[in-house]
């Protein structure tokens, strides 16, 4: 063989199927060339082919080739098998002179089995010959002339022979007959000895009915050819078994199910141990002749409907089939699901199917999971393929499970749904009607029946809602007003008779049997919660013509709109009204004389809005909208709270004609008397609107909570004082009260407030005492119901209280059988009542907290659309308080406010900027002193994010024009002419209020500061002042003096303090040196001997004695740290670098400034000290004597290392120091020994 050649065998193993195929070719190629150009005057079909005539045909490396490639077909050598063998089935291919006989002879020489070989070389031997077999049969050998019946017996004998000895090779053998038989048609005996072989005891096994199904379609051909005594006999062929000659008859499917089950007898117990994953080739053959029309034969097979039942649903998917036949079942499934047709689809979802593919779906343990889930995505890939075809497997889906979704754990007919178009949406709700109106069964007086038609009407309804959730669904509005319009009807309407020429749909059939109580108030519940939904949706836009994508957009009208600008509400009232007056529609609603009159009034006024707000201005048609919705929703909420409703009306309309007639008195210019305008400050429209609307959100109704928002929306921009201090008022109620709006209860929580925040002890002491206040209230409660408790089992035992007199309850008598029995049943009718009035207690405090949570909501929209009207800030203090107040019931309602306040309010931008500016400073002031109660470090936080927004809101956020030196006002300019000596001590009014309002500012934030640094329990945090010098550090400078004042340890009350002090003055040096302001250096230089003599008295105070201190020498700076020295190190550096960058690096200047011969061995004394060991210190130290001029050096590292290193330094040198006193005595025993022996010499 040519070198070039062999490597080719090596790459025909190749895992890479592309990579043999490519070396096959190559090998192939070559080898063609070769045999062509070989130069041979034998005839081959002269004699028969041997080995030695093999060698002179054929080119000497293609003889090498074909023994090579046959050779290597045994080899488990990663994919030789298949890369040998199809290297010499296109090697066969090309050499067509070859006979069967001579390749057969081969392939025996070189995979013969051996006595001495071992189950493993065995087993590669018969693979080896299978795949011989294969490329024998694939090449078409078997169909030349010289091709005998002696070699294709050899053949069968062999593979039946394999397939009885080893069961794994059964399959394999079987279908290399089966790919044999459309080549050996020619040998019609040939065949009748496959069959007298293979069919001795009939066809019992796939692999059998696999040969079987392919000889059936030459057996006409095959007995044409053989003697009538010879011919096939069918019947006899497939055994007793079959009870029609055509396998796929009715009445062979039961057989059929067991054998293709693989199981030996109805029980279902398997016929072999061996198991295989992939479906056995038989399944194509079978199923090819219900989807394949070239195989498709006589109409005697059975229907797919019932070889699906039999064969498939009740085989493989029955409950006590195994997971393995389970598993067939599934890969059958998706098989077949790709060829259906739309109605046939129907078939597959069989009962069995179904249980089985929801339960596998449901969790993840279950043994088939993965296999359902890739069912699923089948499914999914089918649905793909037409809009038809999804919306039957969501039918499918549906009918079988209702709650598919729910009990699969999937979300698989909600995605389906996803991909739905618009006029598929339209039959999806047609089904749904259909399944809604129409309920088969046997028994329409059956009470369980009945419950179950509820149920399923249920489910339908909320099937609608839920499409219209759906996120994923193209919305368009002809099939929402469909499902409205099914909601409406079926909740407040009876449908008297069908009527098929009525506009609404749901007339042309009565529901069979006719709707429940419990159906109706369903279909009232979902009715309520679409509208909420639609009130806030966005509207539609109409789709372009030009768009081919049924794509929805959304337009930028106002929400809860339709495309005309009719609010969906109006649409489902004009339809409503509608109904009413049709006849063959009766209103199942009756009203009471007022409440019908107050809807005939709303009806007229509503119509009267509508024309109104065509022509009136923007202004006043969002007015005119936000009064429609009203009156709208509460016409429709008469259905439900009729009453309640009613008097809403009522006041909605006095505000109506209050808010518009004094819109036209305004518009015409018209003066109202002293005594009309009274009236009006005292009742105006906007407080009796926001007092409606909080009537909204007490009730749990989504619904009128999102009216509340818009309308809320459009009447915020005329927010009165009086109205937020109503909605306010609603969130100090407290949580065991009733009545959520009475003026008892607030003026009880605001006076618990005061006498809370007057309280200057410090925080532990308050919540002590609140709790206490707590555990009171709890204890008289439960005193009151026990006390009633007993009343009433006094009561069922009907006899005294045992209070009242004790001789003579000892005296009664006992109680009989019956009179226990009666007294058990009075018990538990008390101890129910008594759990329902927990309950109810609960679901109260609940209702209060969400009710206190909608009107936060309502507050966080007025800051967002109104945050620069100056009602803003009024929201501070209250707010503020109820965050104080201590309450663990009400904690939710706590923390919303708390971050409503430091996430929206103290982060406006467009802040309030024309205010009174007392009424500011009084709120702010009120805010520090809040501040002064804090009960942790996060309240105080709080209160300097709103205390700086009221700075900004004072100053106009103007911290560059403050002056660093000094805030009195500076004089004006003067100007040229007489008048410049008169107005030269003239000074500017703004600049002067400016300079009035700073000082103002700066008084609060010093009483504050000086309250944080001398008061030892002060609830101030110093986050408060940070935040301050880093937003304004301008008008922070002021506080300069009072920190260095507080940074002297004889002023502070603790160490803590001190630090603090130092690192407020870090951070105000750092901002202002930031912000380059050319009057800071100066001012800084003069406040550097005043730093200097605080660090001194810090550092002399640290090594203070009793002594000393008590005869005043120095103060001691106790609780001095290794951090707190650090911060204040820190500090000390920041200013020796300033002074020394404006000294020009002058050292003999830098001295005198900071007293070097004082201050650094104070310092050197700092570092050496075992309190304050540490390196990063140590560093600090060191770079703050060489800024202030000072040849102090310290050692590096802390004490500790030096002295371990000292330690080690010692031991080495006595280490080294006693092995030179050994080396020596050594020397001296030498020299000692070498004289004695010369003495002895």
């Amino acid at each position: 063989m040519s070198q070039p050649h062999l490597p080719l065998f090596g790459i025909l193993a190749s895992l890479d199927a592309d990579e043999r195929n490519a070396a096959a070719l190559t090998l192939i190629k070559s080898l063609a060339v070769l045999q062509n150009s070989h130069k041979c005057d034998l005839d081959p079909t002269a004699e028969e082919i041997t080995e030695e005539r093999l060698d002179l045909l054929c080119h000497p490396e293609v003889v090498y080739a074909l023994k090579r490639l046959i050779r290597g077909l045994p080899s488990d050598r990663e994919a030789a098998r298949q890369g040998f063998s199809l290297a010499l089935t296109e090697l066969l291919i090309g050499l067509n002179f070859l006979s069967a006989k001579i390749v057969l002879e081969l392939l025996f020489r070189f995979t013969e089995i051996k006595a001495f070989m071992k189950g493993k070389e065995e087993r590669n031997h018969m693979f080896g010959r299978i795949f011989g077999y294969m490329s024998i049969v694939q090449s078409g050998m078997l169909t030349r002339p010289h091709t005998t019946a002696e070699d294709i017996q050899l053949i069968v004998d062999d593979l039946v022979e394999y397939s009885q000895e080893k069961s794994y090779l059964s399959e394999c053998c079987h279908q290399v007959i089966v790919n044999m038989l459309p080549h050996i048609v020619k040998h019609p005996k040939s065949i009748k000895y496959i069959v007298d072989t293979l069919f001795e005891g009939g066809v019992n096994t796939p692999d059998q009915l696999n040969v079987a199904m392919t000889l059936k379609q030459h057996l006409d051909e095959v007995n044409s050819e053989l003697p009538a005594d010879e011919k096939i006999n069918w019947t006899k062929a497939l055994g007793k078994s079959w009870k029609n000659p055509v396998i796929l008859h009715s009445s062979n499917l039961k057989f059929l199910a067991l054998l293709l089950k693989e199981t030996s007898s109805e029980e279902g117990s398997q016929a072999s141990s061996s198991w295989r994953q992939n479906l056995h080739p038989v399944w194509d053959r079978v199923l090819a002749f219900y989807f394949d029309p070239s195989t498709a034969s006589s109409t005697a097979i059975a229907p797919f409907h019932d070889f699906w039942n039999v064969v498939i649903d009740t085989s493989l998917f029955d409950s006590s089939s195994s997971h393995e036949r389970k598993f067939w079942g599934f890969q059958i499934f998706e098989k077949v699901l790709p060829v259906l047709g739309e109605d046939q689809i129907p078939l597959v979802f069989t009962a069995n199917f179904m249980r089985c593919f929801v339960n596998n779906l449901s969790s993840e343990d279950r043994f088939l999971n993965k296999a359902a889930k890739h069912t699923m995505a089948a499914m999914h890939a089918k649905a793909d393929t037409n809009e038809a075809v999804r919306l039957t497997l969501i039918t499918q889906l549906l009918d079988k499970n209702p709650n598919f979704d729910k009990m699969s754990r999937s979300k698989t007919v909600e995605t389906l749904l996803g991909g739905l178009d618009v006029s598929h949406i339209q039959h999806y709700l047609q089904y749904l009607t259909k399944a809604f109106l129409q309920q088969d069964g046997p028994d329409s007086s059956s009470m369980e029946r009945g419950k179950r038609i509820d149920i399923s009407r249920q489910w339908t309804v909320d099937q609608m809602f839920s499409l219209f959730r759906n996120s994923k669904v193209p919305r368009e509005e002809g099939w929402i007003k469909s499902i409205l319009e099914f909601l409406l009807i079926h909740a407040f309407f009876n449908i008297k008779k069908a009527d098929s020429k009525s506009k609404y749909m749901e007339a042309h059939s009565l529901p069979a049997p006719a709707l429940s109580t419990a159906t109706r108030e369903h279909c009232k519940t979902r009715f309520y919660s679409m509208m909420a939904e639609l009130s806030t949706m966005a509207p539609l836009a109409s789709k372009k013509e030009t768009d081919e994508a049924e794509t929805v957009s959304y337009s930028r009208k106002l929400n809860g709109t339709m495309l005309d600008g009719t609010f969906w509400c109006s649409f489902a009232l004009s339809m409503m009204v509608d109904l009413e007056k049709s006849k063959n529609f009766e209103a199942l609603t009756v009203l009471s004389d007022e409440a019908a009159k107050a809807k005939k009034t709303a009806l007229s006024l509503v119509t009267k809005i509508q024309e109104k707000s065509k022509k009136a201005s923007k202004e006043l048609r969002s007015q005119y909208k936000a009064f429609e919705l009203l009156f709208v929703q509460m016409i429709l909420q008469l259905n439900v709270e009729a009453e309640d409703s009613t008097n809403i009306l009522g006041e909605l309309h006095d505000c109506y004609d209050k808010v518009f007639a004094a819109g036209s008195k305004k518009a015409n210019g018209k003066k109202a008397s002293s005594k009309d305008e009274e009236d009006e400050e005292e009742l105006q429209p906007v407080e009796v609107i926001i007092d409606i609307l909080l009537s909204f959100l007490i009730k749990p109704s989504a619904l009128l909570r999102h009216v509340s928002e818009q309308v809320f929306v459009i009447f915020c921009d005329k927010m009165t004082k009086t109205g937020l201090e109503l909605m306010l008022s609603t969130l100090q109620t407290k949580d065991n009260k009733d009545d959520m709006f009475g003026e008892e209860e607030d003026e009880d929580a605001e006076a618990d407030a005061h006498n809370q925040s007057d309280d200057d002890e410090d925080s532990d002491s308050e919540g002590d005492d609140s709790s206490d206040v707590e555990m009171d209230d709890v204890e008289e409660e439960e005193q009151e119901v026990d006390a009633e408790l007993r009343r009433k089992i006094a009561e069922a035992l009907k006899v005294k209280d045992p209070k009242e007199d004790d001789a003579e309850s000892s005296e009664e008598e006992l109680l009989d059988d019956d009179q226990m029995t009666m007294f058990d049943e009075k018990l538990e009718e008390i101890f129910r009542q008594k759990k329902l009035a927990k309950s109810q207690q609960k679901d109260a405090k609940q209702t209060l907290i969400h009710f206190k949570n909608k009107v936060l909501d309502l507050l966080e929209l007025y800051i967002k659309k109104q945050p620069s009207n100056e009602l803003v800030l009024e929201m501070i203090v209250p707010l503020l308080s109820l965050v104080l107040i201590p309450s663990a019931s009400n904690k939710p309602v706590h923390d919303k406010v708390s971050s409503l306040l430091h996430t929206k309010l103290a982060k406006i931008k467009d802040y309030p900027r024309e205010c009174d500016d007392e009424h500011v400073f009084e709120i702010l002031s009120q805010v520090h002193e809040l501040a002064k109660k804090s009960p942790d470090a996060k309240f105080s936080g709080l209160c300097g994010e709103l205390s700086l927004l009221l700075v900004k809101v004072l100053i106009g956020g103007q911290d560059e024009k403050t002056a660093v030196g000094e805030t009195k006002a500076a004089p004006v300019k003067k100007s040229r002419g007489k008048a410049a000596a008169k107005g030269a001590s003239a000074v500017d009014p703004a600049e002067a209020a400016l300079k009035a309002k700073q000082d103002r500012i700066i008084e609060l934030y010093t009483s504050g500061l000086k309250e944080f640094m001398t008061r030892k329990n002060s609830n101030l945090s110093a986050k408060m002042f940070l935040e301050f010098i880093d937003r304004f550090p301008h008008l922070a400078w002021h506080l300069s003096s009072t920190l260095l004042e507080y940074t002297s340890p004889k002023t502070t009350v603790k160490s803590f303090r001190q630090a603090m002090a130092f690192n407020m003055l870090s951070a105000l040096v750092k901002r202002l040196a930031n912000k380059n302001t050319p009057e800071f250096e100066q001012l800084f230089l003069e406040t550097l001997p005043l730093i200097r003599n605080s660090l001194i008295e810090t550092f002399e105070g640290a090594f203070a004695t009793e002594a000393e201190v008590e005869g005043e020498t120095a103060t001691p700076s106790r609780g001095l740290n290794v951090a707190r020295l650090r911060e204040i190190l820190k500090f000390a550096i920041l200013s020796a670098r300033m002074a020394k960058r404006s000294s020009q690096d002058d050292t003999e200047k830098m001295t005198q400034i900071w007293e070097t011969a004082k201050l650094g061995p104070l310092l050197k004394q700092v570092s050496e000290d075992v309190r304050f060991n540490s390196g990063a210190l140590r560093n600090l130290i060191q770079q703050m004597l060489a800024l202030i001029g000072s040849d102090i050096k310290l050692q590096t590292g802390s004490s500790k290392k030096q002295e371990k290193m000292e330690k080690r330094k010692r031991e080495l040198e006595a280490a080294t120091n006693g092995s030179k006193k050994k080396t020596h005595r050594s020397k001296k025993r030498k020299t000692s020994s070498s004289k004695e022996e010369s003495t002895e010499a």
